[in-house]
């Protein structure tokens, strides 16, 4: 109770937002564009534009073709736009021909004009007071590697709030929230801090000039924030970049350097940058198809990255170290098994309810790549709705077996505290445990390898991995001042930690080793399309 009512006070703290998307709806019928020379106006077939539609109302196409602000409403199926929608995409959307050459129109929706001023109003309010406002400046929920456009908004609520109180010291702090598989429960995420933002006094004449000026100082502002939260996030322009810049990174970390989460995001922002600026090097590309055939081979032997140099151990030794955490691991398993009954119906209805809101959520968006962004939301709501729901039920049905074979009701009650005491404390417990067990799990591949697999082979594997991480290391020492010109400020990896690094790989290394592991590998494992993806974990 004490949790929820924490929540109950927090929300109560918040600004209303009533955003677009939030109360759009379908609307009836179907539109079409009936003179490609006059896009501006639109007719309808069975529409009631008079009843659903206002002016400064937008009308958004499907699968994000399109949307248009609404200038005036003629009559139920005649309405005239603000500005045509005249992208191809739109105009074959709303110029479909049938067989009988007829137009039948597309579906549509209808996004009322939501008035924000009252929300400004709240925010400037709250900064005048000196509040601190958080906000998301991009407007909406992604899964994407980079960042999508700003929204002007947050430069807007900053200008309007110093306009109106000249005096107020307002800074925007830009933040950079970075998740470790975000999708998964207990997965880690780090918060990075920007230097804050001042407001120039030459950008907020300007924004008080109004106009042209007024647009130029929002967008001036909206582009240093941009800049600034692009330094805290890592940015990559597709997925298989940030999968490659990931791989190089595990590479390039010298064996034995532990890396805090910090330490991890900054080398890989910096790889993602420098490979971003290099990747048509020839080198560099040489590099980034030798990275793909390593993690092939990774696949194939079932490890890892850093699991790797677990390999290095006798048959006899990798026999015992697997009975003995198998045997742990089904111990911890036996142990948690009774909770894990207990919750299962909350596991499984989190998992499968924010399964079919990811899958929606994609169907809906043009932005997103899997959904995963719902994913964490929509299990934390279930697990609001139906953990409390859950041990509730749970309390009643000891409360009622108690009642059944003890005849006091001051003992049945005293066991339904004990069991809304035990229940969370068991949950917690088992949390931990579960912790353990997969550490434990996650151990076990190694040592399979290392029992299956001759021993040369995984000697190769090692060598494949220093091989890759000394040409990587030189690399990076060649390529890096080009890139940075603060290099040495810049680097994680230390130079006297690089060249210890390049020095323990040459003891190991052959400068054959990739290709002989290769040969002994089936034809297809290394075949164009299993290259076209990198493990990311």
């Amino acid at each position: 109770m004490a949790y929820y009512f924490v929540i109950i006070l927090i929300l109560g703290h918040q600004v209303s937002v009533e955003r677009a998307q939030d109360v759009i709806f379908s609307g009836k019928g179907t539109i079409y564009m009936p003179d490609e020379s006059n896009p501006s106006l639109i007719h309808g077939i069975n529409t009631q534009f008079i009843k659903q539609i206002k002016p400064r109302s937008s009308i958004c196409l499907p699968k994000d073709m399109g949307t248009a602000e609404v200038a005036q409403v003629i009559s139920d199926t005649e309405i005239l736009l603000c500005k045509p929608m005249i992208t191809p995409g739109a105009v074959a959307c709303l110029r479909v021909v049938d067989e009988s050459g007829n137009m039948p129109g597309t579906v549509y929706k209808i996004s009322p004009h939501v008035d924000q001023s009252r929300m400004f109003s709240e925010v400037t309010r709250r900064l005048s007071h000196n509040g601190a406002v958080g906000i998301f400046p991009e407007g909406g929920s992604h899964d994407r590697p980079e960042l999508l456009p700003l929204k002007a908004g947050v430069a807007i609520m900053a200008l309007d709030a110093v306009a109106k109180h000249p005096n107020l010291p307002l800074k925007i702090v830009p933040c950079g929230l970075s998740y470790f598989h975000a999708d998964k429960f207990r997965s880690r995420a780090v918060i990075e801090y920007g230097d804050p933002i001042e407001i120039p006094s030459e950008l907020l004449e300007q924004y008080k000039n109004g106009g042209t000026d007024k647009r130029k100082a929002i967008s001036l502002l909206l582009d240093t924030i941009e800049v600034s939260l692009k330094s805290l996030t890592l940015q990559s322009p597709d997925f298989d970049t940030l999968m490659v810049v990931q791989a190089v990174r595990r590479l390039y970390t010298p064996v034995g350097k532990k890396l805090d989460l910090d330490q991890t995001l900054a080398m890989s922002r910096n790889f993602a940058e420098g490979y971003i600026r290099m990747r048509d090097n020839p080198e560099v590309k040489a590099l980034t198809q030798q990275v793909l055939q390593y993690d092939r081979l990774l696949k194939y032997y079932g490890v890892l990255d850093h699991q790797v140099k677990n390999t290095n151990i006798s048959s006899m030794r990798a026999l015992c170290l697997f009975c003995y955490r198998a045997v742990e691991m089904l111990v911890f398993f036996i142990l948690s098994l009774p909770v894990l009954i207990l919750f299962s119906p909350l596991l499984f209805l989190s998992r499968m309810v924010s399964k079919k809101m990811a899958a929606e959520a994609l169907a809906g968006s043009s932005v997103k790549i899997s959904g995963n962004d719902v994913v964490t939301t929509w299990k934390l709501l279930t697990a609001m709705v139906v953990l409390p729901t859950l041990s509730t039920v749970y309390v009643i049905i000891s409360y009622i077996l108690a009642r059944v074979y003890f005849t006091s009701s001051y003992t049945a009650i005293a066991i339904a505290v004990l069991t809304s005491i035990t229940i969370p404390t068991l949950g917690f417990v088992t949390i931990r445990m579960s912790d353990i067990g997969m550490d434990i799990l996650k151990s076990l591949p190694p040592l399979m390898v290392s029992l299956t697999t001759p021993k040369h082979s995984t000697k190769q594997l090692r060598e494949v991995r220093a091989e890759l991480s000394a040409n990587i290391t030189a690399l990076v020492s060649g390529l890096g001042p080009q890139v940075f010109p603060n290099f040495e400020k810049k680097r994680v990896v230390s130079h006297d930690e690089a060249l210890l690094s390049i020095y323990a790989a040459q003891k190991m290394r052959r400068s054959s080793a990739l290709n002989d592991c290769i040969k002994e590998l089936p034809p297809n494992v290394l075949d164009n399309d299993m290259l076209s993806s990198v493990n990311p974990t």
